[in-house]
């Protein structure tokens, strides 16, 4: 059930092992109302102007060759392999469209059912399953939408980033809409959304910076005419190869040519400024980071403790923190050596070796960094706006394109700044958490810990490659775009309904937004976008199949703690590394097994795809779910 990057894995993974089984008999169903392979967020007819946030040579459908799995790899070309000849010309270094990678691995997964072994069918099911049960005789009964139920003896779900039910405030949020003939569009995927309702010159707020944002704004701004030109180009001047260039390279700056049928778009957010730019000079591939704090001999021991007896925030998350400062300070002293008061290899040693946060590390730091604006404080970076307050907007909207222009600046020469050597290193770390979060060894409350960790590191580093930066700083001063802080508020208001200044809507609805970085001023507007997707959870999901396991007991709810006492974490429970569910007792199904978005919280950082040449771990849990699969088949019957 699922047919994006992670099911199809699934199906090649039980394709290749019943290719080597002499005279194997099977037929695979694949559930899937997308184009199998490519599923929802891949889909190849999606706008180009969607962009991956995955550089093209590191994109890939198969495994490794010599992958670490239980049967053959069947390997086969990446993404740069495959447009060699298919997409001719794209750069390793390219963020490339997603409808490219849809292409890719729609085309990937017809392959391998076209090399099925003789004896086994593929047989797609272009729509939704709805529920799941067991029959009287013991196996799997699935609900489709469209067409007569299957029977199977085994399902893997691979459901991926399922739609959610209204959280109160969207409720309230769209009645207030419908009442009044507002726009509200939810969080959802953008190249799903119908934007038609939101008018050429009218006012829109976007709540929400992070990379749902930057889709939904190219497609707001050059989707709708719009067109990016080299900043000292004149009009009518060589838009598509300003566009082709920074879309190579990440080059800028630019200027933005309004086609006059953009909206104009107030951006907030939490923390009131998009994520970080991803790290890489114009026309090369980003170095990466070798771990030196978190590395081998540090995940070992971190691993073997004793189930539930860690804590995120105590134990890992300051050898993260050790490692990303050291990052910091050793390009610090290698490209600004007069910002440090110590001779740099002994300051670079006195700082490996005092822990994170302690006060011999603090007495150190302010003696060899003056400068409080050097140091690394991961505070800082996370929440840039916290605790600032703006007299007006012009001041704040001046700050924030400073911000902009100084992150982009950084990105396209990363190997000069700290910020950007802390990214790599954040980025490296991310593996090694994962296999502590799925180890067994974290306490109850390293839950919460873990998902702040995913936010922290998402907008340090995988953020947007740096040619959207320079798309946004192009909007907002040609007037397309203006920053109202963070921490945004919105409240519904109309008729005899009142803002809490008194400032009512006497005549027409509207809505009210407020932040923490204006709070003397209110923004009215009649349309708001929440620019995300749907937060995983399983509590929350709108998904009827994976409602259904809950209510029938095939399945239950994930709990934080060895013990499953601690709070609800938002996954679906599985064994781990087996991947089989767990129903409503605790006991692990033999024939049902799930993988991906649905076990975040059990697992972390699951949305993460396959990267070539690390044996991803995508591809071995496919793997493992196959070899679980194919142990509960039946003996066909004579003849």
């Amino acid at each position: 059930m699922g047919a994006g990057p992670r099911g199809a894995a699934v199906v090649a993974r039980l394709l290749a092992h019943l290719a080597v089984a002499p005279g194997a008999r099977a037929e695979i169903h694949v559930v899937d109302p997308h184009t199998p392979g490519a599923g929802r967020v891949w889909d190849p007819d999606q706008s180009g102007l969607l962009l991956m946030n995955t550089l093209a040579a590191h994109a890939t459908a198969h495994p490794d060759p010599g992958a670490g799995l239980h049967g053959p790899a069947a390997p086969g070309p990446t993404l740069r392999q495959w447009a060699a000849e298919h997409a001719p010309g794209l750069a390793p270094h390219a963020y490339p469209p997603r409808a490219l990678m849809g292409r890719y691995l729609a085309w990937s997964h017809r392959r391998a059912v076209a090399d099925a072994p003789p004896g086994v069918r593929v047989v797609h099911h272009r729509t939704r399953a709805l529920d799941v049960a067991r029959t009287a005789e013991g196996r799997l009964r699935l609900t489709l939408a469209a067409g007569p139920p299957l029977t199977v003896d085994a399902l893997a779900l691979a459901t991926g980033h399922t739609d959610r039910r209204p959280s109160p405030e969207a409720a309230r949020l769209g009645a207030h809409a419908e009442r009044w003939g507002l726009v509200h569009l939810p969080p959802g995927h953008a190249q799903e959304r119908d934007t038609a309702g939101l008018p050429a010159g009218g006012h829109v707020v976007v709540r929400g910076m992070a990379m749902g944002f930057f889709d939904q704004l190219a497609l707001l701004t050059e989707g709708r005419g719009g067109r990016f030109v080299a900043a000292d180009a004149a009009d009518g001047g060589t838009e598509v190869t300003a566009t082709a260039a920074r879309r190579a390279k990440g080059t800028g700056p630019l200027r933005y040519l309004p086609s006059g049928r953009e909206p104009r778009l107030s951006v907030t957010s939490g923390r009131g400024v998009p994520y970080l730019a991803r790290g890489q000079a114009p026309g090369t591939m980003p170095p990466g980071h070798t771990l030196s704090v978190l590395d081998a001999t540090a995940l070992t021991r971190l691993t073997s403790a004793a189930p539930g007896s860690l804590s995120f925030r105590r134990a890992v998350w300051p050898l993260i923190a050790k490692e990303a400062g050291l990052a910091w300070y050793r390009t610090l002293v290698r490209y600004r050596p007069e910002r440090v008061a110590m001779p740099a290899d002994a300051f670079l040693d006195r700082y490996a070796a005092t822990a994170y946060g302690s006060p011999p590390e603090r007495a150190l730091l302010a003696v060899a960094v003056p400068e409080p604006s050097d140091r690394f404080v991961p505070a800082r970076i996370d929440r840039p706006l916290a605790g600032r307050v703006f007299g007006d907007p012009a001041s704040l909207d001046a700050w924030v394109r400073e911000w902009l222009a100084d992150d982009l600046a950084q990105a396209l020469r990363p190997e000069t700044s700290p910020l950007k050597a802390a990214a790599a290193a954040v980025a490296a770390a991310k593996g090694p958490v994962r296999r502590i979060a799925t180890s067994g060894v974290l306490d109850a409350d390293s839950a919460r810990d873990l998902a702040w960790f995913r936010s922290f590191g998402a907008h340090l580093a995988s953020g947007p490659p740096a040619s959207r930066i320079a798309e946004l700083l192009a909007l907002a001063e040609a007037g397309v775009v203006e920053f109202p802080g963070a921490g945004p508020v919105v409240l519904p208001a109309g008729g005899e309904e009142r803002t809490p200044t008194g400032q009512g809507a006497e005549d027409e609805g509207v809505f009210v937004v407020r932040t923490a970085s204006l709070p003397g001023r209110a923004i009215t507007t009649r349309a708001l976008v929440d620019a995300w997707l749907p937060a995983t959870g399983l509590a929350h999901s709108a998904d009827p199949l994976l409602r259904g396991l809950l209510r029938s007991g095939l399945g239950r709810a994930h709990r934080a703690g060895p013990a499953q006492d601690g709070e609800p974490t938002g996954a679906l429970d599985v064994t781990l590394p087996e991947l089989r569910v767990r129903d409503a007792s605790g006991r692990p199904a033999a024939d049902l097994f799930a993988l991906g978005v649905p076990l975040e919280g059990l697992e972390w950082n699951t949305a993460i795809g396959a990267r070539a040449g690390t044996d991803a771990p995508l591809f071995r849990q496919a793997d493992q779910v196959a070899v679980g699969m194919l142990g509960t088949l039946r003996p066909a019957a004579p003849g």
